[in-house]
């Protein structure tokens, strides 16, 4: 069993990282990611640290980015070739998907004990903590780490079904949930509302995926399912003969309709139709 790294120089590193500044911490990150030395911090707690409970949603947060903006950090020089170029981002990308796997590991823990949490909640509970989540960032943007965590722990398979009830019942009357504000414009409102339903809209279809797909508790939701593949997968596995000749089949029909249709156009180009 691996040495963990000194609690203590864990701790001061994970406080350090919260008081960055976004692209700070972005920086950070990139650097670790790619093996740079750090003088003033081992790797080990550098790694410990983007994964402690202060900073873990951060860090996935951050490493989400990375992926997107891959090209932007890694431009491509006059002197490289494109197959260089590309060895170049396959390395980066498999530094990154390694580097995210206890990330992912030490958020998914956070998720689990927020779930517990909130399963033992009675409901009037219950509906704050979801009242908290969909209704306080409205309009704001995610915030880093809360909303994350909080956001796989009602996706949870314990917790979903609970949460996705509620949701419903909420965007079915809005306002009942949305906390009063003295002195408001009827557009004002309608504008909170607005920005409410599209968060419940966007967290019901999680959620429905979410009871049968663990893929959308963490935000990815799956594609819509290709029955007619799928029903071509079965075919193969329990009919592999017949499968091989209905391709067989398919094929030539295929060559031979593309054998035709080059004839037809060579036929064109030596027998033009006279200009009407």
């Amino acid at each position: 069993m691996a040495e963990q790294p000194p609690a203590e120089q864990v701790s001061a590193r994970a406080e350090r990282l919260t008081k960055m500044t976004h692209q700070a911490f972005y920086d950070a990150w990139v650097a670790f990611v790619r093996g740079e030395t750090d003088r003033r911090v081992s790797r080990d707690v550098q790694a410990a640290a983007f994964c402690a409970p202060p900073v873990a949603s951060r860090t996935l947060a951050t490493a989400n980015r990375a992926a997107r903006e891959f090209k932007a950090l890694l431009p491509k020089s006059s002197e490289e070739t494109k197959r260089e170029y590309q060895a170049r981002i396959n390395t980066f990308r498999d530094q990154l998907k390694a580097a995210r796997q206890p990330v992912e590991a030490a958020v998914e823990d956070l998720a689990l004990d927020e779930a517990e949490f909130l399963v033992q909640l009675d409901d009037e509970a219950f509906v704050e903590e979801w009242r908290g989540f969909v209704v306080d960032s409205a309009g704001r943007g995610p915030r880093a780490g809360r909303d994350l965590v909080q956001g796989l722990a009602f996706r949870n398979p314990e917790v979903a079904p609970r949460t996705f009830a509620l949701a419903e019942r909420m965007m079915s009357n809005p306002l009942a949930f949305l906390p009063k504000v003295e002195g408001e414009s009827r557009k004002a409102q309608e504008a909170r509302v607005s920005q409410l339903c599209s968060r419940l809209e966007a967290e019901l279809r999680f959620l429905r995926y979410s009871l049968d797909y663990a893929e959308a508790r963490w935000g990815r939701l799956p594609s819509a399912p290709n029955h007619r593949l799928q029903a071509m997968r079965l075919l193969a596995e329990n009919h592999p003969e017949e499968f091989s000749r209905l391709l067989h089949a398919v094929r030539a029909d295929s060559h031979q309709a593309r054998k035709e249709a080059r004839e037809q156009r060579r036929f064109e180009r030596r027998h033009p139709q006279p200009a009407s």
